[in-house]
């Protein structure tokens, strides 16, 4: 969901090199649908997400709307978010790619309060719990008010201005990637922080499971859960410390925390190996920088 609210150039720019490389089209699989809403006084749905069969046409659209003369020289960001939601719940209708992560990139130049029935930081909440993600994109020649009202509104480290050196980049890799990073429900997703939201995303998902006896137990009750799982690896300290925070928060049980990974030793090769996903070979211990082990437990 793209909201332009300037006929600024730049932000049409801005738009179209940010989605240059999506494979915007109505075909399921890996691709993007995008609805276009403008907004000022009052919100326009200008395209929702069944109008784009191609990325060109989409580009050219965009700048299309951003040359759109206009009188309304109002900035009400709140009828802009609810626009925008009602496109969102509009293309989910029949369960229609429910499979795949929303979001909302809003691009503004000006932020003011509309009262508490109007607040749109209120309604970015609302939004945000239900799932949806907010990019936020200030443009501050208004000052620092704008910026500082857009972070209340974003997604946690989704806020972002016109003055980044790389903004297109800062808007895929750490807007846009990270939101289409994410684990099914019932895991929890590796994060360069435990407990911190707009902490980065990695392509693992963690779990606990339900045997906590026999260690070869534990490693086929893990590889059952998905046909890509496996015992934990603590490669580095980082994950370690991830995977010891994680067990704490879920496990409701007392210090001394123990729990099962995937190092075990293996006899045709003599060596220390770490789990990886059926199919895929094991990883050598040997030569990892991380040995914070019981004393005597590698020998």
């Amino acid at each position: 969901m793209v909201k332009v609210t300037t006929q600024n150039a730049r932000v049409a720019t801005n738009i179209a090199t940010v989605f240059a490389q999506s494979n915007i089209t109505q075909v399921l699989g890996q691709t993007t649908r995008v609805g276009i809403v403008t907004y000022g006084k009052t919100a326009t749905v200008q395209y929702n997400l069944t109008a784009f069969d191609d990325t060109n046409t989409f580009i050219n659209t965009i700048f299309d709307v951003a040359d759109k003369p206009t009188t309304d020289t109002e900035s009400d960001i709140y009828t802009g978010l609810y626009a925008a939601l009602t496109v969102l719940q509009n293309g989910r209708i029949n369960r229609k790619r429910d499979n795949v992560r929303q979001a909302i990139i809003l691009y503004a130049s000006a932020y003011k309060t509309q009262g508490l029935e109007n607040d749109p930081v209120q309604l970015a909440q609302q939004i945000k719990e239900d799932g949806i993600s907010i990019i936020t994109v200030g443009f501050s020649q208004f000052g620092g008010n704008l910026l500082a009202g857009l972070v209340k509104i974003a997604s946690p480290g989704m806020a972002f201005n016109d003055t980044e050196t790389d903004l297109v980049g800062e808007i895929q890799r750490n807007g846009l990637c990270q939101i289409n990073c994410f684990c099914p429900n019932g895991w929890t997703q590796y994060t360069s922080q435990f407990g911190l939201a707009s902490a980065g995303r990695f392509a693992l998902c963690l779990r606990l499971g339900d045997v906590d006896n026999m260690w070869t137990a534990a490693k086929i009750a893990c590889q059952n859960l998905d046909n890509s799982a496996y015992l934990v690896s603590e490669l580095d300290e980082a994950k370690h410390n991830f995977t010891y925070q994680f067990f704490k928060s879920k496990s409701g049980i007392p210090s001394p925390y123990i729990y099962h990974i995937g190092l075990s030793w293996d006899v045709s090769s003599q060596q220390w190996m770490w789990e990886q996903p059926v199919g895929q070979p094991k990883l050598p211990l040997s030569g990892s920088p991380y040995t914070a082990w019981n004393p005597g437990i590698l020998l």
